[in-house]
Formats: C-alpha cells, structure tokens, sequence
C-alpha cells in the first residue's frame, strides 16, 4: 500500500522520491542547500509577471538560463519548487499541478503595503 503524497509536497526528498530519476539527477538535488533553493525560487519568480503563463514554459526557461552547477537537476524539480511556491502563496496556479503544459502559473496581485 503506498501514502499519496500531496501535490505541492516539494521538498529535495520529495522530489527524489519518484523513482523515475536517474542517479546523476538524485546527486544533484541533494547537494542542494537552502541557498541553492532559494536561487532557483527566485529565478522562477523572476520569469512571472501578472500574466498567466504555462508551467512548462517557465520550467524550460528556468533550466535553460540556470548556472552550471545546476545543469543535472531534471524538470521534474523545477517544477516541484512551482509547487513549493503555490503552496507558500507566492504564486497563483491554474489547472492540475501534475500536468505542466497546462498547468498556469503567475505573480499574485500586488498587496497594499507601500
């Protein structure tokens, strides 16, 4: 019998865990720090404005642009860090999380604080 994991589960393990990763990619997402975590976050959100864009574009871009060191991490990571950002409410999603042609993601609106 095997748990059902949350969609949104988009932890390093997490996302090790498939099965369907190579070992070249396992070694990859587990030398990942937080830093490392928070860079490819952040060139996610970079790829976002407020209009809906498809996942996979954003996964492709991310991958293509990112530095050296992180040349082994596979999409599937990419987009379980998407994940990680829907569920920490700093994107907006669109769709079903697991399919990413069609899965939307962007940038929520602007909160009041100035």
């Amino acid at each position: 019998m095997s748990l059902e994991k949350s969609p949104f589960d988009a932890t390093p393990d997490a996302a090790m865990e498939g099965g369907a990763l190579d070992q070249e990619a396992r070694d990859a997402i587990a030398r990942l720090g937080e830093h490392d975590l928070q860079k490819i976050d952040q060139a996610i959100l970079s790829s976002l404005g407020r209009e809906w864009k498809k996942a996979g574009f954003i996964t492709a871009g991310v991958m293509i642009a990112a530095p050296d060191e992180y040349e082994d991490l596979p999409e599937m990571f990419y987009a379980s860090r998407i994940r990680a950002l829907a569920e920490a409410s700093r994107i907006e999603t669109k769709g079903d999380a697991r399919a990413l042609k069609t899965f939307e993601i962007r940038l929520p609106p602007a909160t009041g604080v100035a």
